[in-house]
């Protein structure tokens, strides 16, 4: 058993305030003899006493967060370990280019939202990660099996932000993800974002060698704003004046990786996308899940509650006995 916050153990002392404080009477008699010896009360009066201590004492013990050991346990599934990177930019709250028909389509980040949802519960031997950027990296989760964490690093990587795209500190932040976990045979990093901000040489040659390192497969969707030039034009551009997201992308098929990029311009092109990632990315995979050790908290507090009612219990008796000798 391990303590969370053990400083509160030394509030220990506090279960021998009961024995240090003595208990005052309801009345006061000149002459002590001439009350009756009260063995049953003598005896019910250090029960309280002894039933005190021990309700502080286990509520310091409650304070203490006591934990039982993790474990960690072996799993085999299929699927991969993932890091979600995620553009946060205001854009991310407009509506897509448009549909098949012309129309304003649904908002960008709340289809983004609804559909990797979907994507992280249909892949339940996933382990996944979230980072958010907007002019800087904004941590979401760690690589995790852990589904109700991964949907809130969704939510919130999914929230509007500055009107900035920073993808070289998201994907930084995303790589390093995969550090400190043992590698599971199949790793991805999936980028969604409607634009593509400058990489600088220096961004541009650490993120080239980290992601060699670890030999990540990378999946980019583009969501394309309105009059936004797609990434797989063949179009010829002066080299002052080609597109960010065109320098991006040939900068990824440059690396030598597992690549492929997408373009959605609505929901279906996105679910689309997500739909050809979740075909690719199903191999046998080994990992170590670890399993929090149980909180023993709790029981502190539910034996600190039974004490207190019992103490009430035991004045309510003193009092009612009181009153029938009087």
């Amino acid at each position: 058993m391990a303590f969370l916050t053990p400083w509160a153990l030394l509030l220990l002392s506090l279960a021998l305030l009961p024995f240090w404080l003595k208990g005052h009477q309801g009345k006061v008699y000149t002459w002590l003899e001439m009350m009756p010896e009260d063995k049953l009360s003598d005896r019910l009066n250090l029960a309280i006493k002894i039933i005190t201590s021990l309700l502080l004492a286990s509520i310091v013990f409650a304070l203490a967060n006591p934990r039982g050991h993790d474990e960690k346990v072996q799993r085999t599934g299929k699927g991969a370990q993932t890091v979600m990177v995620i553009d946060r930019s205001v854009s991310m709250d407009h509506p897509f280019a448009g549909d098949s028909s012309g129309n304003a389509a649904e908002i960008k980040s709340g289809a983004a939202r609804r559909i990797i949802t979907q994507f992280i519960d249909s892949r339940p031997d996933d382990m996944m990660g979230v980072v958010g950027f907007t002019n800087s990296a904004l941590y979401g989760i760690k690589i995790t099996t852990n589904r109700d964490a991964i949907h809130s690093a969704i939510v919130a990587a999914t929230s509007p932000s500055l009107n900035q795209t920073n993808i070289g500190a998201g994907l930084t932040e995303g790589v390093g993800l995969f550090d400190n976990i043992e590698n599971s045979g199949s790793r991805a990093i999936i980028l969604l974002s409607d634009g593509a901000g400058k990489l600088s040489p220096r961004v541009k040659f650490l993120l080239s060698k980290r992601l060699k390192e670890r030999k990540l497969s990378i999946y980019w969707i583009m969501l394309r704003e309105p009059g936004e030039p797609s990434i797989f034009s063949k179009e010829v551009y002066e080299e002052e004046r080609v597109p960010n997201s065109i320098v991006l992308h040939k900068y990824f098929q440059a690396l030598g990786l597992k690549y492929k990029a997408y373009e959605a311009d609505n929901p279906e092109t996105l679910q689309s996308a997500i739909a050809d990632i979740d075909s690719r990315e199903k191999k046998a995979i080994k990992y170590t899940e670890t399993i929090a050790g149980y909180d023993y908290s709790r029981v502190f507090i539910i034996i600190a509650l039974v004490l207190g009612l019992l103490i009430l219990t035991i004045k309510n008796l003193t009092i009612k006995d009181r009153e029938a000798h009087e």
